[in-house]
């Protein structure tokens, strides 16, 4: 396998690019300072990743991944000089408009990347967005300290199971977390987990959602925000 340093670079839309690596899925930082973006779609005749700076409005680069860095059904590309803190990214897709078939492509709408681990755009729950701003994903870094913390390895048989609603948990008003309806708020409860004689919690899936899609509203705020 060539090194990073040792391929061939492009620039496309003032952007320093080589073909990526088909995994994994997503975005993920690579050696030399690159960020490789893979994404795969069996029907897709081509693809654009589109980079914005955080918080602004228009990209300030459409590349479109070569033909010769498409590997069957995977567009891959990895692209340099970015910073991931302030990165944000879409992708376009080109095919047939035939909703019969299942079809829907259409170039002109930025899609978000289905392998994300971050999303922006939705910070505030049951906030209605401008339809016209697309929702975009972010880099996550691979630089967080577990500072030695190590899994428990308790025993199946001993094992004390919470399973809860991450929001749900602490979102009632008569909760005593300060930050309710988070991640913060569930740290905040652990004492009271403890205290329980609770020693593992099993989290109900936790993905990006529309919690507006498809829905009954009731005065403005979604059914399902609790």
């Amino acid at each position: 396998m060539n090194r990073i340093d040792e391929l061939d670079f492009v620039v496309i839309d003032n952007v320093r690019c080589c073909q990526g690596h088909p995994l994994p899925f997503g975005a993920s930082q690579v050696g030399n300072g690159g960020i490789n973006f893979s994404v795969n779609s069996a029907d897709a005749e081509g693809c654009a990743l589109q980079l914005y700076h955080r918080g602004e409005a228009g990209a300030y680069a459409d590349i479109r991944i070569p033909d010769s860095y498409r590997v069957g059904s995977n567009y891959s590309i990895i692209v340099f000089d970015q910073n991931p803190e302030d990165l944000e990214y879409t992708h376009r897709f080109w095919g047939e408009m035939d909703p019969a078939a299942g079809l829907r492509f259409d170039p002109g709408i930025p899609l978000p990347d289905l392998y994300a681990r971050l999303i922006s755009g939705r910070e505030v729950w049951g906030q209605r967005r401008d339809e016209r701003t697309p929702m975009r994903c972010r880099v996550v870094p691979e630089d967080f300290a577990w500072e030695g913390d190590r899994a428990l390895e308790i025993p199946l048989e001993d094992l004390v199971i919470y399973e809860m609603h991450v929001r749900g948990f602490t979102r009632d008003p008569a909760s005593l977390a300060k930050r309710k309806g988070t991640f913060a708020g569930v740290i905040e409860m652990i004492p009271y987990l403890k205290e329980l004689g609770i020693n593992c919690v099993e989290l109900l899936p936790v993905f990006e959602f529309d919690e507006l899609e498809n829905q009954r509203i009731w005065e403005g705020q979604s059914l399902c925000s609790f």
